[in-house]
């Protein structure tokens, strides 16, 4: 999509409509998932990661030369059994910066300007103020989800790259495409150490591996990633681009732990270390406690050898 994006306050006084057709998406060819959708998605779209601003984005691959099946007919109609939250909140994004009005927080693609006019629902309650409709503020939540769903699914996917784990897809002069998949060769020959590191935060990393696994069916045969062999001695001795995405070897389980740990919210409190308030402590007897003692001397006391 083109980044000359509008502010929606320019519309506060319009209403909204949904989109006839989903050209668009086809046009876009990839489009950003949250992570409460990526399982679903992935029975009926492609998966891929791509590398944004450096770091790894998870999306759904829609453009027609890579899905097995078009989820967009001709007739711009959408075909597959879900639409993910991308879709349904067209033609809607949040701005970089957060804004003093709800209104202010969002821009409109400039794809989807012309969904704005007289028949819809009211983008604004009160426009002098900013009050976003119901509809509009459920968008607004909606996208402020997926921001930070896409912080969690990058954090997971830096693991996953971090362990070697990530392959390009084939573009369609055979050329390595900026979209990635899991490898299933690495995938496979992953150890048990470097499952555990995979795991040390969250199962997140590994149902994203397996998630994009599964997907990799709703691809055409051709634009899936050659075998790790096959790919390896095709590009021997072949210099890479500038602009080539770098695909690490393996990493070290050791160094997956530590990745993991940057992300771990670590916090020191003003408690003790031993809480003893509230405990229900069984009390010495009285006539014991000496006896006591005193064994435990006895029993720490050198003992002369015979």
């Amino acid at each position: 999509m083109s980044l000359a994006v509008q502010p929606l306050a320019r519309f506060a006084n319009a209403r909204a409509r949904a989109p006839e057709g989903y050209d668009f998406a086809a046009a876009a060819g990839w489009l950003p998932l949250n992570d409460t959708e990526f399982h679903l998605t992935a029975h009926h779209l492609p998966l891929s990661v791509r590398i944004l601003a450096g770091a790894p984005r998870l999306g759904f691959l829609i453009a027609r030369d890579y899905p097995a099946t078009p989820a967009v007919d001709e007739a711009g109609r959408w075909r597959a059994g879900y639409m993910p939250i991308a879709l349904r909140t067209f033609p809607f994004a949040l701005a970089a910066a957060p804004g003093a009005r709800p209104i202010d927080e969002i821009e409109v693609v400039p794809e989807g300007a012309h969904l704005f006019g007289a028949a819809g629902v009211p983008v604004c309650l009160d426009p002098a103020a900013g009050t976003l409709g119901p509809e509009l503020n459920a968008i607004r939540n909606t996208l402020l989800m997926m921001r930070v769903g896409g912080q969690r699914l990058s954090r997971a996917l830096d693991l996953l790259r971090i362990a070697g784990l990530l392959a390009p897809l084939r573009g369609l002069r055979d050329e390595l495409a900026p979209d990635l998949t899991v490898d299933p060769e690495r995938f496979a020959a992953l150890d048990a150490d470097h499952v555990a590191a995979l795991a040390a935060e969250s199962f997140l990393p590994l149902d994203l591996a397996t998630a994009l696994l599964f997907s990799r069916r709703h691809l055409q045969p051709d634009r899936l990633p050659l075998p790790g062999s096959a790919r390896e001695a095709r590009h021997a001795g072949a210099a890479a681009p500038a602009d080539a995405i770098l695909v690490p070897p393996r990493a070290e389980a050791m160094d997956l732990v530590l990745a993991s740990l940057e992300a771990l919210d670590f916090a020191l409190d003003a408690s003790d270390l031993f809480d003893g308030e509230g405990a229900d402590w069984p009390p010495l007897d009285d006539a014991e406690a000496p006896a006591q003692g005193a064994a435990d001397k006895e029993a720490g006391a050198p003992r002369a050898v015979a």
